[in-house]
């Protein structure tokens, strides 16, 4: 099959972009999404965020979309599991932590997660939802006390140790921290540097070394190669808006100046001749970078 113009331009410029030596970590969104659809690896990164090493998973889905029954705003689970006790995680790699408000998107997860549980009508037992454990790996320390592991469950103000036991609990892991469980600690590393010979893994957890050769088997795959073609691509294609965009702005702004010069025309009345407003103009020459 002959490849197509866009197809070969990816291709050839693909050893440039992702060089034989180039790596993707587990933080990076594409190769976390690729490597928690096994069920093995999932398992391997959960038992070690909960401290549980008999824990053993039924079902997992990745990029699993929910709905909002309102007709309103859905979400899609990064890594979705539910597990032989019937508890549900969700775990997100959220690299960007500088946008939004992370603790209120989790509570809204939790909202949406359980809403198609439970059916309408008499027989409808609360008692049948079931726990519910969100996890967010970020880079950064949100919480600003250097822990590397947050966790959050309801409790009572007036009576602290009194818990609500509600069945949620909310985890947030910050891999720029050091204090915590060693295995923890090492798993996190693990995920911003994605080597065995990283030095900043304390411990080789036999489930870590699980994980890494999950992670080489996954790189090494067909399936691994096709989303690296499809990242470069979305890459090329937004280069080129980019570049479409730059172009229109520097005609639009020379377009205006020769106006005002030629015809002796205020800014005003040159945008006005060209269709086009005074704040479009300026919007352009910031785009332009004039």
């Amino acid at each position: 099959m002959q490849q197509s113009t866009k197809g070969k331009a990816v291709y050839d410029i693909a050893s440039e972009v992702f060089p034989e030596n180039y790596q993707f970590n587990l933080s990076d969104f594409a190769l976390f999404l690729s490597v928690m659809k096994v069920k093995k690896a999932y398992r391997d990164v959960l038992s070690i965020i909960l401290d549980e090493h008999n824990l053993k998973l039924k079902e997992v889905k990745t990029e699993q979309v929910v709905l909002n029954r309102s007709g309103k705003r859905a979400i899609r689970l990064d890594a979705w599991a539910l597990d032989w006790k019937n508890r549900q995680f969700d775990v997100e790699m959220q690299n960007k932590t500088d946008s939004g408000n992370i603790k209120k998107r989790v509570r809204f997860y939790q909202g949406l997660l359980d809403t198609p549980i439970l059916k309408s009508g008499k027989k409808t037992r609360y008692k049948n939802l079931p726990s519910t454990v969100i996890v967010f790996i970020t880079q950064d320390d949100i919480f600003g006390k250097d822990m590397a592991k947050y966790t959050f469950t309801e409790k009572c103000e007036e009576v602290p140790e009194l818990a609500l036991e509600d069945g949620t609990k909310k985890i947030f892991l910050n891999m720029a921290s050091r204090n915590g469980r060693p295995e923890l600690v090492s798993l996190l590393q693990y995920m911003k540097n994605t080597n065995l010979d990283n030095p900043d893994i304390l411990v080789k957890d036999e489930r870590i070394l699980e994980l890494d050769k999950i992670v080489g088997e996954v790189r090494q795959s067909e399936e691994w190669e096709a989303v690296k073609m499809n990242i470069l691509e979305i890459g090329m294609e937004k280069g080129m808006e980019k570049g479409m965009d730059l172009g229109r702005a520097e005609t639009l702004v020379k377009d205006v100046n020769a106006i005002m010069k030629n015809l002796g025309l205020d800014l005003a009345g040159a945008c006005k001749g060209m269709g086009i407003t005074i704040d479009e103009f300026h919007k352009a020459e910031k785009t332009a970078g004039k």
